[in-house]
């Protein structure tokens, strides 16, 4: 599909989605985000809007942007949404298990590494709740998020997933504090992120 058909379908089935008529902010970056996608934002969750601030092509079959609050930057987010493409034909089960296959991985070096999978009967949307922590920096940053991927299909009638995404972030010294705040905040995200309009069309079988 060129990549005009799949901006011109992201952009008709997010309707209702974002705040089309809000500009879009410059932020502390250059060159500007690109949209990829036909998605500008902002894009309200949980009444907070994110705006576009980054995006990348690494593939022909791969497409991500992430949105973030006004003021925040991209290195050093608190809280992001996210939406990825994913047009190479995999399914939500091999999608999230590559994500699992990670998380597994990062366990024998990161203590906070952990991960739980939510899956609806009819297996077209999944979703991962995980957490990690890194010090690579020489600080602490924790870590937690939500990953949604749907199954849709698209116009020439071949499957994609569409992840969309809460990530929260805590830096350096209170961290127990963030992860204490978690147990309450952490399953009103995971709600509105299941319950929210999927940038996508109606989830295939």
């Amino acid at each position: 599909m060129s990549t005009s058909r799949v901006r011109k379908f992201i952009c008709a089935a997010l309707a209702g989605t974002y705040l089309a008529a809000a500009p879009v902010p410059t932020f502390a970056q250059s060159p500007a985000p690109i949209d990829r996608l036909g998605i500008p934002g902002p894009i309200e969750f949980a009444g907070t809007q994110y705006h576009l601030a980054w995006s990348a092509q690494p593939s022909a079959d791969y497409i991500k942007h992430e949105y973030l609050p006004l003021g925040q930057k991209p290195a050093s987010y608190a809280d992001m949404v996210s939406v990825e493409l994913l047009t190479s034909g995999i399914s939500v089960a091999d999608a999230a298990r590559a994500q699992t296959t990670k998380l597994d991985k990062r366990k024998g070096s990161d203590p906070l590494a952990n991960y739980q999978l939510l899956q609806n009967p009819n297996n077209s949307q999944v979703v991962l709740d995980f957490l990690m922590s890194d010090e690579s920096t020489g600080a602490l940053i924790v870590e937690w998020d939500a990953y949604r991927y749907v199954s849709v299909a698209m116009p020439d009638g071949k499957n994609a997933v569409i992840l969309f995404a809460i990530s929260r972030r805590h830096y350096g010294a209170g961290a127990g504090e963030f992860l204490k705040s978690l147990k309450t905040k952490r399953t009103a995200d995971i709600n509105a992120l299941v319950s929210h309009a999927i940038p996508g069309a109606e989830p295939s079988r």
